[in-house]
């Protein structure tokens, strides 16, 4: 069964390497470049906090030296964010708000560094001060929406608030939103009660509304029997063998195509035989 599973992988894996991407290979990096223009956009504007409260020709240097480095920074960032986006795996609502405030970031530190220049020149302009410390205050603003905007892209909308004490998270939720998701049916099934709850705690944030990794999702009906981008079913009802959530699912927690990946909390011994259990009796839904 397993070695049938193994074989139809590595066609996949095969496929995958004859359609190699550039674009798809340098995306990922966004990840760890976005820390850059972060750590330097908060370093300029403690400097520029200091230089308000003790204005001294060493703190303008400093923010002059910090300014052009956050703005290439930031460039970078904007450029592998894009490369990152063009895997389809996101929310297409939330991405279009991150992207805004990521590029939001780019502009305002670049027209901040030009006019910082100029006050530089014309440390009496009163036009320049405040024109600077404006660019400076809304890349900064820009800077919070985007990395709240990532992060619920990265980890879903609700994991700030996934440890928060009960009150504040009912606080904090708001009203409920409308959903295509499966619903829990009255009186509760194998996959209502065991096998959805399960996708919901431990696989939506990455295969849920506001991220798709490999454009598959396993909150939508159609999308769990229709798969990713592979082409492949991954749950093909009444057989084990052709089900490929259940291979990653029980592939060791550090293969590279283990399921939930290492790191995230995996299904339970309990839960892992109510997805078989439910894949074998027809994967009904209600």
């Amino acid at each position: 069964m397993l070695a049938g599973m193994t074989i139809a992988l590595g066609a996949t894996d095969v496929k995958a390497a004859e359609q190699f991407s550039w674009p798809a290979f340098f995306g990922p990096f966004h990840m760890i470049v976005l820390h850059f223009p972060i750590g330097f956009l908060t370093l300029t504007v403690l400097l520029e906090l200091r230089a308000m409260l003790k204005p001294e020709r060493n703190s303008r240097r400093a923010v002059a030296f910090a300014l052009p480095i956050t703005t290439a920074t930031a460039l970078v960032t904007v450029a592998l964010g894009w490369m990152r986006a063009g895997a389809g795996e996101f929310d297409e609502h939330l991405l279009a708000w991150h992207r805004m405030a990521g590029i939001g970031v780019l502009f305002f530190c670049f027209f901040a560094w030009l006019v910082h220049r100029a006050f530089q020149q014309v440390p009496d302009s009163s036009i320049f001060r405040f024109g600077y410390r404006g660019l400076l205050l809304a890349a900064f603003v820009c800077l919070s929406l985007a990395g709240h905007f990532g992060g619920n892209l990265t980890h879903g909308s609700g994991f700030l608030t996934l440890n928060a004490p009960p009150a504040l998270k009912r606080l904090l939720a708001g009203p409920p939103a409308e959903s295509t998701a499966v619903k829990p049916a009255a009186g509760g099934t194998l996959y209502t009660k065991t096998v959805q709850p399960a996708f919901a705690k431990k696989c939506y944030s990455c295969h849920g509304p506001e991220k798709q990794k490999g454009k598959f999702r396993l909150d939508l009906r159609e999308a769990i029997l229709k798969g990713g981008d592979s082409g492949e079913p991954v749950v093909t009802p009444g057989d084990l063998e052709k089900s490929r959530l259940l291979y990653h699912v029980l592939l060791p927690r550090d293969h590279d195509d283990a399921m939930p990946p290492k790191g995230k909390e995996p299904l339970s011994p309990e839960e892992i035989v109510a997805v078989g259990q439910w894949i074998l009796s027809g994967a009904k839904f209600d």
